[in-house]
């Protein structure tokens, strides 16, 4: 796509904040079609530290912008050309830059926290020299990378989005969505992505050196020529074909370690006496990155075990006694967990999709201890889709962000539980209890 502006040599434009303000309000009587309304074109101005939150700049041209500490929190910019713009340490907290053209802009050091970036073209690009108009000639152009550099960008959809080429060195896309995203070639060195939503992205050649993946979904991800070295992949999710290529060989020898039936069976026996006796004999099963999927765990009791990004895909635990268990990012889909004891467990970030809880206990555990604390089951983030929860007690659970997309939920009871944020597209609710339930940004709930 040719670009529309002149690269400028001089310095660029600035306005003070009650002229962009009177800018701003013009720019959305245009949007609403209103007599007076003039589109904003802000391009190679200098906005730094200015404000526009709240504000909608859909359509905004803001090409080579300086945009550095200005705030964009909650601001609407769909369909914006930010091209080159300078948004360093910029604030774009929950703004929705949706299909926006952010191709060659500069976000180092920016707060993007629940932003939506959906369908954004954040590619690298070659912008014209000074003085050139239009595609740059050949030999003369500014060569850019988009720079997501160590930005803080906690829950944000860039599903769909173009992000070839950026650099995203240190970045925190803790529970960020990426579904489809095209990050070939990208530098995501030493970036967080615990319980990234990674389906089906592109990662082609991409540097992801020391990357923190804890919890991740990658199922369906192009790794072709990616560099995993260093990489912690505890708890994530990768196609059977994935986990047995070169790319992934070294780390995941030292991920995972499979327990044979007779080991099982004595760390079992061993936790059980530990239970017994308080501690006093046996041991604590403490299985971190274990994988028991597929095992016969029926009725077993694993009250106080840790099994912190294990695997249990496809594992028979029903009526299992598993209060205050340790399961932060495990792999539990298709598990059978029906009428099992979960009160107070550690459930943040598992991935339960198809699995079997009808009739499970996910209530609190009550007075524990000398001092009489209550323990309430901790799934935030969790991932219950096409989960079977008909008749789980998940009274008093703390579930921000849960995903329930699909599950079952009838006579489900959800009474006095946090589920800010959680996500019930497709859920069948039906006599599914939510007195005093927190459920502040909850989506598709009917």
């Amino acid at each position: 796509m040719a670009l529309r502006h002149k690269v400028l040599a001089e310095s660029l434009i600035c306005l003070e904040q009650s002229q962009i303000d009177q800018v701003v309000l013009a720019h959305e009587q245009f949007l609403a079609g209103r007599l007076y309304g003039n589109k904003a074109v802000l391009a190679h101005h200098d906005l730094s530290d200015r404000v526009f939150n709240r504000r909608d700049l859909s359509q905004v041209d803001l090409t080579e912008a300086r945009l550095v500490r200005a705030s964009f929190d909650d601001t609407r910019l769909r369909l914006a050309v930010l091209i080159g713009a300078d948004l360093s340490m910029a604030s774009l907290n929950r703004a929705n830059l949706t299909s926006a053209d952010l191709r060659g802009a500069t976000f180092r050091g920016a707060q993007l926290n629940g932003a939506l970036m959906a369908d954004a073209n954040l590619s690298e690009i070659t912008l014209p020299a000074p003085g050139e108009t239009g595609t740059p000639l050949a030999g003369t152009g500014r060569y850019r990378r988009t720079d997501l550099s160590a930005v803080q960008a906690q829950g944000i959809d860039l599903t769909g989005a173009k992000l070839g080429g950026s650099v995203v060195l240190r970045a925190d896309f803790t529970d960020a969505i990426l579904r489809g995203a095209d990050l070939q070639g990208a530098d995501i060195r030493n970036a967080n992505f615990t319980g990234a939503n990674l389906e089906s992205v592109n990662l082609s050649g991409a540097k992801l050196s020391g990357i923190n993946l804890q919890g991740a979904v990658l199922l369906g991800a192009t790794i072709n020529g990616a560099d995993f070295q260093g990489a912690n992949i505890s708890g994530a999710l990768f196609d059977p074909r994935a986990l047995k290529s070169a790319e992934l060989k070294e780390v995941v020898e030292t991920a995972y370690r499979a327990s044979s039936d007779q080991e099982m069976r004595e760390t079992l026996a061993r936790h059980a006496s530990w239970l017994e006796s308080q501690g006093k004999a046996g041991q604590r099963a403490i299985l971190g990155d274990a994988d028991f999927g597929g095992k016969q765990l029926e009725r077993a009791q694993l009250a106080l075990a840790v099994f912190a990004n294990g695997k249990l895909a496809g594992a028979n635990l029903a009526q299992a006694g598993m209060a205050m268990i340790d399961l932060g990012a495990a792999d539990l889909r298709g598990a059978v967990l029906c009428q099992a004891d979960l009160r107070g467990a550690r459930l943040a970030r598992a991935h339960l999709n198809r699995a079997d809880l009808s009739g499970a206990n996910l209530g609190p555990v009550r007075s524990v201890g000398a001092g009489k604390r209550d323990f309430r089951t901790n799934g935030e983030r969790a991932k219950f889709q096409s989960a079977n929860l008909v008749g789980t007690d998940l009274r008093e659970a703390q579930l921000l962000g849960a995903d329930f997309s699909g599950a079952n939920l009838t006579d489900a009871d959800f009474r006095d539980a946090d589920l800010q944020a959680a996500i019930f597209t497709g859920a069948v609710i039906a006599s599914t209890r939510f007195e005093g339930a927190k459920l502040t940004g909850a989506k598709d709930l009917p």
